[in-house]
């Protein structure tokens, strides 16, 4: 009895030792399945304003603008310049700080009810981007003023995730084409992401849910911003990240394959 009590206590210590060295299931390369994710279904407005303002509304939050080339601070902290080409045309400079982020034209359709948005830039790593989306208006009936809804989106060049588990129950999370890097622990702590592009007081947060399922929560200067659910799959080759801008009901699936 006492060599079997002996051995059950030393099988119960390599258990517990294995368990604690487990890397986390979200450890590894993740490169963009475009095939399974699903991008569309996001909102927004334009409206009057007044004194030749314009309200934009989407992803929970709003701020103003004029068409007239001057700048205006989002609530990402960004400045956005907006100008119209033409009666048909916007086109709106993101930018921080003297850095573009991205220059995004906005071209209303010849029925007045789609608009196609062409997004050209340059990321941190150097890869250029041209990304295009078609947006249905929802609500309105002529012009850019009205509710517009998300029909179609092409990513030129998606960014993936690595995510490395440095064996203290904390995860670094890269994104490499932004230079972009977030270290927490799966407790729900909010942690600071650093990077060329990343909005000053952004944080997030990451609390384990599940053996594969934890919670996402983006916050700008301690307001949530956006949530989302990060699954992987039993055998560990996929990852699905379900989300949505906090305030509003428009999530999206993002999925990811393991690719090392």
């Amino acid at each position: 009895m006492k060599n079997l009590a002996s051995r059950l206590a030393i099988v119960a210590a390599l258990t517990l030792a294995t368990t604690a060295l487990a890397q986390s299931p979200l450890a590894g390369t993740w490169k963009f399945n475009a095939s399974k994710s699903k991008l569309t279904g996001d909102t927004f407005h334009f409206d009057p304003a007044g004194e030749g303002s314009v309200k934009v509304t989407g992803g929970g939050q709003s701020y103003t603008f004029k068409t007239d080339g001057s700048g205006t601070t989002t609530p990402m902290g960004n400045t956005a310049e907006w100008t119209k080409v033409d009666d048909n045309t916007w086109k709106e400079v993101v930018k921080k700080g003297s850095t573009t982020l991205s220059t995004n034209t906005y071209q209303l359709g010849a029925d007045g009810k789609s608009i196609n948005i062409t997004s050209t830039g340059t990321k941190p790593n150097g890869d250029s981007f041209n990304d295009t989306s078609t947006y249905t208006r929802i609500s309105g009936t002529k012009g850019f003023f009205g509710g517009w809804k998300s029909t179609k989106v092409n990513l030129s060049a998606p960014t993936g995730y690595e995510i490395k588990d440095n064996g203290d129950g904390s995860l670094t999370w890269t994104l490499p084409d932004f230079k972009a890097i977030v270290t927490l622990k799966p407790d729900g702590t909010d942690a600071p992401a650093t990077g060329p592009t990343v909005p000053d007081g952004l944080t997030l947060s990451l609390m384990k849910t599940g053996t594969h399922s934890f919670t996402l929560v983006e916050k700008m200067k301690g307001k949530p911003i956006l949530k989302a659910t990060e699954t992987v799959s039993a055998d560990g080759k996929m990852l699905t990240e379900v989300g949505s801008p906090v305030g509003v009901n428009e999530p999206t699936t993002a999925v990811y394959d393991k690719v090392g």
